[in-house]
């Protein structure tokens, strides 16, 4: 055994024993000798060290810092175990290390929402898919957010990301877009729900906000998403096509004429830019939706399917949301995508 071997196996000792045996500033001096044999040490020894310590939770900071972000071999039991290393250690470690580092702090026994940040504005796509399975790990709001803009080019991302507690179904309902047939089958599933509980807080609330003047534009907004009626009827009355049914029957004669598209879009009381992005939309499902929640016949979905040139396999997806999703569900899937369109930017 060489002397380097020898002293920095009796520092390890020191550094490794417990407060009870020695004192802080004691640990920090013999790991500022430590640290300095480490520079130079050679792999071998690096790793043993880097082993014993992994498991201390009292190691020295500093000295772990530089272990973690040494080569992967030598910071692997840092990065998967080690107690004593901070968030901001971890952070930094995510923006310096190589893509085996993060992987491994993605794999953590737990992983904060900060540290999460770091690795999804640094990662790739297969860290990122790490860090989405691993249960201990926790996501922000905002992470979410982020993640929802990257899956729009990274498609992989959905599996994760749909399987995840955090998601908040505004979240996913923005997601849906982003999806294939099978990932919206399992977003509807989950986060379409009715809205009884809210209709029924509600119920004195919707005659009070009618008589009052002037109106308040927040409370109509939140009791437009809450109400049971999908139609506009006074639209309806003033259409030439009498009713939703009536212009839908008319494209299917006439074809999408842009105040078709309009009229329509103004019967169902959405946007007519989501009217649009339904009708471009490579599946059926979200036109199933729509005829869902405004009350049309399984023929009104296939013939709007047929106008809006969407073909096989679109409309066996379209059926299937059509004939499992009830009508107050598909309305609360439907208010979600209009009310991200007309609520005012934060």
């Amino acid at each position: 055994m060489t002397a380097r071997s020898r002293l920095t196996r009796r520092l390890a000792d020191i550094v490794c024993l417990p407060s009870s045996q020695v004192s802080p500033q004691e640990r920090w001096v013999v790991a500022d000798v430590l640290d300095e044999i480490m520079r130079h040490a050679a792999p071998e020894l690096r790793m043993r060290i880097a082993r014993r310590l992994a498991e201390q939770a009292e190691a020295p900071p500093g000295l772990l810092r530089r272990l973690a972000l040494d080569t992967y071999e030598v910071a692997e039991p840092i990065l998967q175990s080690a107690r004593a290393l901070t968030d901001f250690d971890l952070m930094e470690i995510a923006a310096k290390g190589e893509t085996r580092h993060r992987m491994a702090i993605a794999r953590r026994e737990h992983v904060s929402e900060v540290v999460s940040a770091a690795l999804v504005a640094s990662g790739s796509t297969s860290e990122i898919l790490a860090l989405l399975a691993n249960p201990g790990a926790k996501l922000a709001s905002q992470t979410v957010d982020r993640l929802l803009q990257m899956a729009a080019d990274e498609l992989a991302l959905t599996h994760g990301l749909i399987k995840r507690a955090e998601m908040r179904p505004a979240q996913a309902m923005a997601l849906f877009w982003e999806c294939g047939h099978g990932e919206r089958r399992a977003l509807l599933e989950r986060f379409a729900v009715g809205r009884a509980i809210l209709q029924d807080a509600a119920e004195d609330v919707f005659p009070l906000a009618a008589s009052e003047t002037p109106r308040d534009e927040l409370i109509g907004r939140a009791l437009n998403y809450i109400e049971r009626r999908q139609r506009n009827r006074a639209a309806a009355e003033n259409s030439p096509f009498g009713s939703l049914e009536g212009a839908i029957e008319e494209a299917a004669r006439t074809g999408l004429s842009p105040e078709l598209v309009d009229e329509m879009a103004r019967l169902a009381n959405i946007q007519r830019s989501l009217l649009e992005r339904m009708l471009a939309d490579f599946g059926g499902e979200p036109l199933a939706v729509l005829t869902k929640a405004t009350g049309l016949s399984r023929g009104h979905l296939m013939s709007l399917l047929q106008t809006a040139g969407r073909g096989d396999p679109a409309p066996e997806q379209a059926r299937y949301v059509f004939d499992t999703l009830s009508v107050d569900k598909a309305q609360t899937v439907l208010r979600y995508w209009n009310w991200s369109l007309t609520r005012p930017v934060a």
